[in-house]
């Protein structure tokens, strides 16, 4: 195999990456994956989902990711008491914890973040950094572990990285069970307009900065196609209601009118400039080849699908 750090520099080249490490953290995201592919449990499978299913699932995203975020999918059938289940998913992480900890490539910072009886957990993941870190990117891989139901069935993906599209170096993790593009875009869309109108109304709130890829992600996956406003109501609806059930406690404007405060968080993301700014320096510099979409253009489509999908909400 030609040796590595050569080939991050030279697939940077090809795909007009100005940051190699871009594509070194691309790699080690595939390989960590691969490790949690391997991984198999009595009561829960383990789904790919976010932005980083995303620019894997050949829809021509033309961006990186750099977060893993995995859904944990009670497998039907299984009944288990609350305290039972809370012991089960700390067993789960200890296992992920285990195998990640056994590999060559990867260290495990801190002690992880823990949330909700261990339905939410966190770790960040050193992997191996040979060239100077983009401004756009984490020092880490994030791995989020989310403990929830799925909106419409898994499909089976084939993941590569960018090493392996264009060198052929490496292998494909093959048929890592993923969520739906459909799925993924709407969960994406309700959780940015969640946060950020939770943001505005509380500045101390914790806040990501690269949350405004969503407005990206949305704007390729669906601008020029059809979009079911109907169908894509009914999932939003489905995801409103788990959103109240989980974070209403903390968010009671969304558990008081949920469709007022989600607009309001679609209006936020357009008075305010930061959100501009912040899809200027954690979006463009992420997105490759020869199309460069302005927030401007990202926005309008995201505003007007996301008014036509709350015409048809069912709350």
């Amino acid at each position: 195999m030609p040796d590595i750090k050569n080939l991050f520099a030279d697939v940077a080249d090809a795909l007009g990456i100005g940051a190699t490490s871009i594509v070194e953290k691309d790699y080690y995201v595939v390989e960590l994956l691969r490790l949690l592919e391997s991984l198999e449990f009595e009561t829960h499978d383990l789904v790919f989902a976010g932005g980083t299913s995303l620019a894997k699932a050949n829809i021509q995203l033309n961006r990186m990711s750099e977060d893993v975020d995995i859904k944990i999918v009670p497998k039907p059938d299984i009944a288990l008491s609350r305290s039972k289940a809370k012991v089960v998913r700390k067993q789960l992480l200890h296992q992920v914890q285990d195998k990640i900890s056994q590999s060559d490539f990867f260290k495990i910072e801190e002690e992880p973040v823990v949330w909700d009886e261990y339905r939410y957990m966190e770790l960040l993941i050193r992997y191996p950094q040979h060239f100077n870190q983009a401004p756009c990117l984490r020092p880490f891989i994030k791995l989020e572990l989310v403990e929830t139901d799925l909106l419409e069935p898994f499909e089976s993906r084939s993941i590569t990285s960018f090493v392996y599209d264009l060198a052929k170096e490496g292998k494909p993790v093959d048929a890592f069970p993923s969520v739906t593009i459909v799925s993924t875009s709407i969960e994406k869309l309700i959780a940015i307009l969640r946060r950020t109108a939770a943001f505005a109304r509380n500045a101390e709130r914790a806040d990501d900065e690269s949350l405004v890829r969503h407005v990206y992600d949305y704007f390729k996956i669906t601008y020029g196609k059809r979009q079911d406003f109907v169908y894509l109501g009914h999932l939003a609806t489905k995801v409103i209601k788990t959103d109240i059930e989980r974070y209403g406690r903390q968010h009671t404007l969304m558990v008081e009118d949920p469709i007022a405060e989600l607009l309001f968080g679609l209006n936020e993301l357009s008075r305010n400039p930061l959100y501009k700014a912040r899809f200027n320096n954690f979006v463009v510099p992420m997105v490759f080849g020869d199309e460069q979409i302005t927030w401007q253009q990202a926005y309008s489509h995201f505003q007007d699908s996301a008014q036509q999908i709350f015409a048809n909400l069912k709350l």
